[in-house]
């Protein structure tokens, strides 16, 4: 038996046939935007596993490469950057040092903490792996009807959102 999800197209007429009341009068954007965060999320997932990453060290990785080099920060700098826990930030810092892809070198600001910094090897497969994201992502955004009209309409809503109302 298939564990395949159905397509959001069957799943929108099966509601609209059994559940009219649920899918009447209301936009079809969130649901979508859902579905497609789902599989970007599948194809990242997918790329994660070929370098062995999990998705929050991936993160982690390209917050440290997004800094200005030499791509060290404090771990606060990072857990405030990812949203995560210190303690969460704490355990993908463990991993991602035992395999080689961050060091943990001595603050010269404050000597109760040490930075997180890239090794090479971080910074060369954070790269790869990025550039090889993008590469699967644009493909997948190719498909996409009007993409550049798509993306402009994307970030205008996101800085709506974004942006703090005035008191």
């Amino acid at each position: 038996m298939s564990r395949e999800r159905i397509s959001f197209t069957e799943l929108y007429d099966a509601s609209r046939q059994n559940w009219p009341e649920a899918s009447r009068d209301i936009s079809m954007i969130a649901p979508l935007i859902y579905r497609l965060h789902e599989h970007l999320s599948k194809l990242a997932e997918q790329q994660f596993k070929q370098y062995e990453l999990q998705s929050a060290e991936f993160e982690t990785l390209c917050a440290l490469r997004n800094s200005a080099p030499p791509f060290r920060v404090t771990p606060t700098e990072l857990y405030r950057k990812l949203l995560v826990s210190s303690g969460g930030m704490t355990k993908i810092l463990v991993r991602l040092e035992d395999k080689g892809l961050v060091e943990r070198p001595e603050n010269p600001d404050d000597a109760r903490s040490r930075l997180v910094g890239l090794t090479s090897e971080g910074k060369s497969l954070i790269e790869v792996a990025t550039a090889q994201l993008l590469k699967r992502e644009a493909e997948l955004v190719e498909q996409a009807p009007h993409s550049q009209q798509l993306e402009q309409l994307l970030i205008e809503w996101l800085r709506q959102l974004e942006t703090p109302l005035a008191p």
